[in-house]
């Protein structure tokens, strides 16, 4: 059925679509047309049976007529923005529903994402569509941006692009325009790959460019697949990026495919740029260390780091998402080992630090034995950055063990933003305390061990004290609970997805305090002031109607603090 409604827009307005033939259908007329009276401005004549991207800007003040035909167009995203006032105002979304285009900007956004039960309030996830690893982590002025790997077209995993959104405070975040598309359609060729991970990087000279890999057209997921290394450099107003430049193809010997995910720094000290690379070398998952002296063109120097054998024969197939930072007067190494299996609890692409010296190109760590970072394992692929006065660091939450249930309109979230130290020795992550804005009502009373939350509510919890044998369940209004106990000096997760195969506890430690947030089935657990994490995610409890805390003895001395947390998008 043909539809047609009235648009007020302003010069500069810029509409961009995702949008394909619906299956089956026979068009007898444009599917899409945007007309100024009469005249046609831009109109869509045939459609592909896969998605394609389709844009059209204005130059004028007018009412515009859009129409569209039902029955024969199917848009997976549409929105309008206008480069003179997104920055404070974003994108806004549209949808073509009942005959209407109906309007979803700024102001609608808290309904929309509290509109979902089982989607998170605190953290960041798309308006619609697929989320995985945060890229070009960065603070340009007041303003914190966060690039996106992002597939626009469904709620699983495809061709990659780079979503983006802005913030002033890690929390309420603001969408822009997708940023980044693949080198081509990969869907027109039946093939994934696209715009990989990467990195934001400063150069000497205060300019902004971003370091990724393009997966070039791949036709198998885990071998013969090619991987390249870009240079991209945005606008001035990061909307777009303006130019786009190849910078590393080759590999060196001993690697055949993963040759991914670059993070870029300038090296004072031996006036080089340097760069490091996630890969396998014969076989072992290892970072690569690259070096430059003008950030363009890049000589391999050595492999960085080389994993033990007991990763290899776990499975891994690489090494992943590597960051490679300094802080508190040490370098840190991050790794995340991918298809790597712990024989003694089943969990699976646990990610590491190292923590140790970095010095003419050879990093050395102050211990063989890796850091494991979380014992939850759905903290993956993260990524940090300096802000000019902290060390911080977003991360994916999921790791390919629970997928999402069919019905929602998106899929992936972020954690919450963490501060990075080091401490005796050891990298320690805490949540970033803006989180204390969005505190709306304290939950606990003196003296008791059952807490009421509200259902609609994040929860923060603190139990500081005698902590040897708590156990803290929280319940859904469903009956679907989770579990963390301490268990001989260890923390131990259960969520309700879990059958027991796999066992998800932390290394032993003692412990004196724990704060633990639930937002909609996201648990994220900081121990000892972050020395020790743990992060679950459960799409079978949406809610908390309940909090028992048992203490491990009668005679325990516990102290307990209870926070409900507003949406950070309200």
């Amino acid at each position: 059925m043909l539809r047609r409604e009235a648009l007020r827009v302003t010069e500069g307005d810029r509409f961009e679509m995702w949008a394909r033939a619906k299956d089956g259908a026979e068009a007898e007329v444009a599917p899409f047309v945007i007309r100024e009276g009469e005249r046609v401005l831009y109109r869509i004549e045939q459609l592909p049976p896969y998605f394609d991207f389709y844009a059209y800007s204005h130059f004028g003040h007018s009412e515009l007529v859009v129409e569209w035909d039902d029955n024969a167009l199917d848009v997976s995203l549409l929105y309008r923005f206008n480069e003179a006032d997104v920055a404070q105002e974003g994108v806004t979304f549209m949808s073509l529903e009942g005959g209407k285009i109906l309007m979803n900007g700024r102001q609608q956004w808290p309904q929309w994402y509290a509109a979902e039960s089982g989607r998170p309030q605190l953290r960041f996830s798309p308006f619609k569509g697929w989320m995985n690893d945060p890229n070009g982590l960065c603070r340009i002025g007041e303003r914190y941006h966060l690039f996106y790997q992002y597939h626009p077209n469904g709620i699983d995993w495809g061709p990659m692009h780079w979503g983006h959104a802005v913030s002033d405070d890690l929390y309420s975040w603001l969408h822009y325009p997708v940023f980044q598309h693949p080198e081509r359609n990969l869907a027109s060729l039946g093939a994934t790959g696209g715009a990989f991970s990467g990195n934001a990087f400063l150069d000497k000279d205060g300019s902004l460019s971003f370091y990724y890999t393009e997966r070039l057209p791949a036709y198998d997921l885990f071998k013969d697949y090619r991987e390249v290394q870009k240079r991209m450099r945005p606008s001035s107003n990061l909307v777009r990026p303006v130019a786009n430049e190849l910078v590393l193809e080759r590999t060196p010997p001993g690697v055949t495919h993963d040759f991914r995910d670059p993070k870029v720094w300038y090296d004072e000290v031996d006036g080089l740029y340097r760069m490091v690379l996630g890969s396998a070398v014969d076989g072992d998952a290892a970072i690569l260390l690259y070096n430059s002296d003008d950030g363009n063109e890049w000589t391999f120097a050595s492999v960085l780091y080389r994993a033990p054998r007991r990763f290899r024969e776990g499975g891994a197939r690489c090494a992943e998402c590597p960051d490679f930072f300094f802080v508190d007067g040490h370098w840190v190494l991050i790794v995340g080992f991918v298809g790597f299996n712990e024989a003694e609890t089943g969990r699976h692409n646990l990610l590491y630090a190292a923590v140790g010296d970095f010095r003419g190109g050879v990093f050395v760590p102050h211990s063989d034995e890796l850091q494991e970072l979380d014992f939850g394992t759905d903290f993956y692929a993260m990524q940090s950055f300096w802000d000019g006065h902290r060390q911080l660091a977003l991360a994916w939450l999921f790791n390919w063990e629970f997928r999402k249930p069919e019905g929602s309109v998106y899929s992936g979230e972020l954690s919450l933003p963490r501060l990075l130290s080091v401490v005796d020795g050891r990298l320690r992550m805490q949540p970033e305390l803006g989180y204390r804005r969005l505190r709306q009502k304290r939950l606990d009373r003196p003296s008791e061990s059952r807490i009421i939350p509200s259902l609609t509510n994040a929860v923060e919890l603190t139990l500081r004290g005698d902590l040897g044998g708590v156990q803290v369940v929280g319940t859904a209004a469903n009956g679907a609970a989770f579990k963390l106990a301490e268990v001989a000096g260890r923390l131990i997760i259960e969520m309700p997805e879990d059958d027991g195969k796999i066992v998800y506890r932390s290394g032993v430690f003692s412990l004196t305090q724990v704060t633990v947030f639930f937002d909609r089935g996201v648990l994220e657990i900081f121990a000892n002031d972050g020395a020790m994490c743990g992060t679950r995610r459960s799409y079978r409890m949406a809610d908390l109607a309940n909090i028992e805390i048992t203490k491990g003895t009668e005679t325990a001395n516990l102290d307990i603090e209870a926070w409900s947390l507003r949406s950070a998008w309200e």
